[in-house]
């Protein structure tokens, strides 16, 4: 066996520019090298390019490619060329192919030779350190600007000296003094050849990438084990993703997709492969939109799309993906749903044979919006100049809600509908949004949670765990507040600036449920105001501005927007210059007092850190007892001792 999988491998020898020509669309040449479909995105970032292009230049080993001989498809063809598959090398043939469109780009300063640098940085007279390093930097900005290394975009010594006079010297081209030093080094032979010298090494260089020989090891085995292939190159050390692995382990197990938005989710992963000049095998596959709209799809395929619709349908639950990156939400949700740890993903193909995309969808959305439903009072309103809410919460957290309300409501053989789905809906409607917030002040998340995720959603906790008592609310939230939220004075970029994503604002959010449930934008207001604190700090203290007890959420911040004082003192000024009524004091009192949740009786009348800290806690004290109170319908009642 192992002598013959040894004959199906055959071992040549290509340049960079003939692997180049045969992966360009249109391919150039004898040979065409296209892109399979579970090949994974283009990761590789400039500077890691510019390692493998340099490495290149200094004559380094790089690698090889591996390709699969498509006989099948060579044999059909009527052009007499060879067909290859990429299995490996997608990233440095891409890296290469971005080399040959702009190679000046590539042109770094540890590329320039140093006695080039310390001649022209003599000649000009500029030799110490900084002018060197001037001197060094014109060149490769200079390098880079010019189009290609021929004459005819402008390649020359004429270019370059223009440029190092101006960027060295800073004399302007229309001047007299670049006009007469121009003149001068142009007429020093030595000079001159040593610039001709530098552009001849930096041109022939660039060539050398192109000459570079490129191992190819091409497969001619059966074409069911490229896939295989492809995942035992790739599943050591990290070059893709355990997302990008199942790519190539699910390739032929593969169904229709009816939802359009899906399918074309996959399409623009597709579009950033092709779009840097690749020819795809699945392009070729379905050419044209009417195609890609009737062809099967493989099941990473389809949770690829599903991972990217899911957060334009549910903001609040789900965050933005890259168009060409998987979204690990979707692969982690639609295997939490059918009872999996996240380490058996691979096997999720076999739980879904029997089962209907379609349908599957259905219910993945149910849950879906069933969770956001329940969230939904909490969550929707936006702070006000913010285009939506933050998300507060790990995304394991959110998918083993969703996942719990999932097997609540369907069994995961056929789907149908269970019959107590009806009482366990109205069990979640009160557990989720109490553990949402519970677990988070927690930091119950923290971590990989892989194995967390499998037991809530084995235990079915959310639906099988009532909620935290009274007693367990004011044990987390002292917790929260003494080690979390009181320690902020030690740190001054948080104690001096609002961060919405942090945990008090969700605590706040849970407060003024209510009032926000009115409105779909929010202002968030300081009870007492920076500026009015900030006048009673020392210059070496740092107070806990933004700490929970002194901010509120109000629907409409009027007056206490640009407010330097706090709104008790600001009534009071206002009565004394008789702006308003007796009756207007009192009125507004009140409804400040409402508003922000915060009555009067404990504001205090002096102002230092100790004074400030207590307010602080004895308005935290207040905030305890009205999240009981607004949520008291969600909160069961202690057990009696």
């Amino acid at each position: 066996m192992m002598a013959e999988n040894y004959r199906t491998l055959d071992i040549i020898v290509w340049s960079v520019e003939e692997l180049i020509n045969a992966s360009s669309k249109p391919a150039r040449g004898n040979n065409v090298v296209t892109i399979p479909d579970f090949q994974r995105r283009l990761v590789w970032s400039k500077k890691k390019q510019g390692e493998l292009i340099n490495s290149i230049r200094m004559g380094y080993p790089f690698g090889s490619i591996m390709l699969y001989g498509d006989a099948k498809k060579t044999q059909a063809s009527e052009d007499n060329k060879k067909y290859y598959s990429l299995i490996d090398g997608l990233q440095r043939t891409h890296a290469l192919r971005t080399f040959i469109k702009n190679q000046n780009s590539f042109y770094a300063k540890d590329n320039v030779p140093e006695e080039t640098v310390n001649l022209v940085a003599t000649v000009l007279g500029r030799a110490n350190k900084s002018g060197k390093a001037r001197v060094r930097q014109s060149i490769v900005k200079w390098v880079n600007g010019v189009a290609s290394f021929d004459a005819k975009d402008g390649w020359g010594s004429t270019g370059l000296l223009a440029a190092v006079i101006c960027d060295v010297l800073h004399f302007q081209p229309d001047s007299q003094a670049f006009t007469m030093e121009f003149a001068k080094l142009s007429m020093d032979s030595q000079f001159q050849q040593t610039l001709g010298a530098f552009l001849d090494m930096a041109s022939s260089e660039a060539r050398s990438v192109l000459n570079a020989k490129v191992p190819v090891m091409i497969y001619e085995g059966e074409p069911k084990h490229v896939p295989k292939v492809f995942s035992l190159l790739n599943s050591k050390g990290t070059p893709l993703n355990k997302y990008e692995i199942l790519a190539a382990q699910w390739v032929n197990e593969r169904r229709p997709i009816e939802n359009h938005d899906i399918i074309d989710a996959i399409w623009m992963k597709n579009q950033a492969v092709e779009d840097q000049g690749f020819i795809l095998d699945v392009v070729e596959k379905a050419p044209d939109e009417a195609t890609r709209k009737t062809r099967e799809y493989s099941l990473y395929d389809y949770l690829f799309g599903l991972g990217h619709i899911l957060p334009g349908l549910f903001p609040r639950l789900f965050k933005d993906a890259k168009n060409d990156r998987p979204n690990a939400d979707s692969f982690n949700l639609v295997t939490s749903c059918f009872g999996l740890h996240l380490s058996q993903m691979g096997t999720l193909p076999d739980k879904l044979v029997d089962i209907d995309l379609s349908t599957l969808e259905n219910c993945l959305l149910q849950s879906c919006r069933f969770v956001d439903n329940q969230l939904k009072p909490i969550l929707a309103a936006k702070q006000l100049g913010r285009s939506k809410a933050p998300i507060y919460h790990t995304q394991l957290l959110i998918v083993a809600m969703i996942a719990t309300a999932f097997q609540a409501r369907f069994g995961v053989r056929d789907l149908t509908e269970n019959p107590q789905w009806k009482d366990d809906r109205e069990k979640l409607k009160k557990t989720i949004p109490m553990f949402y917030l519970y677990e988070i002040l927690q930091d119950a998340w923290r971590g990989s949670g892989d194995t967390r995720l499998f037991n809530r959603v084995k235990n079915m906790f959310y639906l099988n765990q009532s909620p935290p008592t009274d007693i367990v609310w004011n044990q987390v939230l002292d917790y929260w507040y003494d080690n979390v939220q009181i320690n902020y004075e030690h740190d001054k970029r948080r104690s001096r600036h609002v961060f919405e994503n942090r945990t008090e604002y969700l605590f706040l959010r849970y407060l003024f449920v209510r009032q926000l449930q009115q409105t779909e934008n929010f202002h968030i207001e300081h009870i007492m105001p920076i500026s009015y604190l900030q006048q009673n700090m020392a210059d070496d203290e740092t107070w806990p501005i933004n700490t929970i007890g002194n901010l509120a959420l109000m629907e409409r911040a009027g007056e206490l927007k640009n407010n330097t004082v706090p709104y008790t003192l600001m009534l009071w000024q206002k009565r004394q210059l008789d702006e308003i009524t007796a009756d207007q004091f009192n009125y507004q009192l009140r409804e400040y007092t409402e508003q922000l949740m915060c009555p009067a009786r404990i504001m205090p009348e002096s102002l230092s850190k100790q004074i400030f800290r207590e307010f602080l806690k004895e308005r935290f004290e207040l905030l305890k007892s009205e999240f009981l109170r607004v949520w008291r319908d969600h909160i069961p009642a202690d057990p009696q001792t």
